[in-house]
């Protein structure tokens, strides 16, 4: 029952979605198989600085302004950066366009040494679903989805996210009414 690949795009929690891992979420989807979905969310704040995370990789001397994502319930550990425009030197999915994910850590020394992509956010975990899941999900409506904007990802605040993605599709979040979800 796979519904086709919907890469590239965002995935807003109904309001009802009874999940603490996403509840209120915009997950950028970063790759959608037959195997199964992996994304990353884009409105929640672990930390307000990576600092003490770039210390653990032994760049005590960087210092950036860059909060800490939540990406998601998944491998809470693992870091990933959203950037664009996308270059080859990191080994990375390409989201869409000129839109990718890596989870080189090579990415984070040419951030902080100021040549790094012109555009980007940090992740910690990931949001991730085996095959057939994120479809089943789909069919109760526990999500919209919504074409990928990239001035919602690097450009508009958190807390905005969520409603100014779904107002993409032309839902209001303040006015939704469904019949449930559940992840």
């Amino acid at each position: 029952m796979h519904t086709g690949d919907i890469s590239g795009n965002f995935l807003i929690a109904v309001p009802s979605l009874d999940d603490p891992n996403f509840d209120h979420t915009v997950v950028l989807i970063c790759e959608h198989t037959r195997k199964g979905a992996f994304g990353l969310v884009i409105n929640k704040v672990l930390m307000n600085s990576i600092n003490p995370l770039l210390q653990s990789l032994g760049m005590e001397k960087r210092k950036l302004s860059l909060p800490v994502h939540y990406g998601g319930p998944v491998n809470p550990d693992q870091g990933y950066v959203i950037y664009s425009p996308h270059d080859e030197k990191y080994q990375s999915i390409v989201i869409r366009g000129n839109l990718a994910v890596t989870a080189s850590k090579n990415i984070l020394y040419d951030i902080a040494a100021g040549k790094g992509p012109e555009k980007f956010i940090f992740a910690l975990g990931s949001a991730g679903w085996g095959a057939n899941q994120l479809e089943e999900e789909l069919m109760m409506g526990s999500w919209i989805v919504s074409p990928a904007n990239v001035q919602i990802i690097f450009n508009m605040p958190v807390s905005e996210r969520w409603r100014a993605a779904a107002r993409l599709t032309g839902v209001d979040l303040d006015r939704y009414c469904d019949l449930g979800g559940s992840a």
